[in-house]
């Protein structure tokens, strides 16, 4: 059964979150595409203070290479029927990423099986094709444009839009609008 977060301190309970991968194992991380000075990922923080985050978010990674777009789609349908509060957002890729383009492929088919849900993550996979998203899929690359382009770094100027930390106040990433985010490390 797939195994995903119903929200959290920073991403509401109208939000689930499904990783394709760990922090440890990104493909990004692994292949030096990676923006984000060592020791600051945010995904690996969690990985090293929580012992158990490690092993859940491998577990996902193995669920996404081992069933298909439309049981992905299926299971995610599954949870949000049984869960309280309406899932409007789908959050892949909390920690990790693609790791080739057939896994941007399953995710715009995933998307597309569930066109009333939003689809929103981050990639450093500058490398890949994001061409012909779906309209309920945001791409934010990071430090390069696809939906948006979102961008950690160490000061924010004035004139910047700049990531206010909070997701249940904010949707600048959830909605593909074109624009330069950027966010402090932390």
């Amino acid at each position: 059964m797939i195994k995903v977060s119903n929200g959290n301190k920073k991403i509401g309970k109208d939000t689930l979150i499904f990783n394709m991968s760990s922090a440890t194992d990104c493909p990004s991380r692994n292949r030096g595409l990676c923006n984000i000075e060592g020791g600051k990922c945010y995904a690996m923080k969690a990985e090293k203070a929580w012992p158990q985050v490690l092993p859940y978010r491998r577990e996902q990674g193995l669920y996404w290479s081992s069933h298909s777009s439309s049981e992905i789609a299926a299971d995610i349908r599954a949870v949000m029927s049984r869960k309280n509060n309406p899932i409007k957002y789908v959050r892949f890729s909390e920690a990790g990423d693609f790791d080739v383009q057939l896994d941007v492929e399953k995710m715009k088919d995933v998307a597309r099986k569930i066109p009333e849900v939003q689809f929103y993550g981050y990639t450093a996979r500058r490398d890949l094709s994001f061409d012909n998203l779906p309209d309920n899929m945001v791409v934010n690359g990071s430090g390069f444009m696809v939906s948006n382009m979102f961008t950690a770094v160490k000061e924010i100027l004035d004139e910047e839009i700049q990531c206010p930390g909070n997701c249940r106040e904010c949707s600048l990433c959830k909605e593909g609008t074109g624009l330069d985010i950027k966010v402090l490390y932390h």
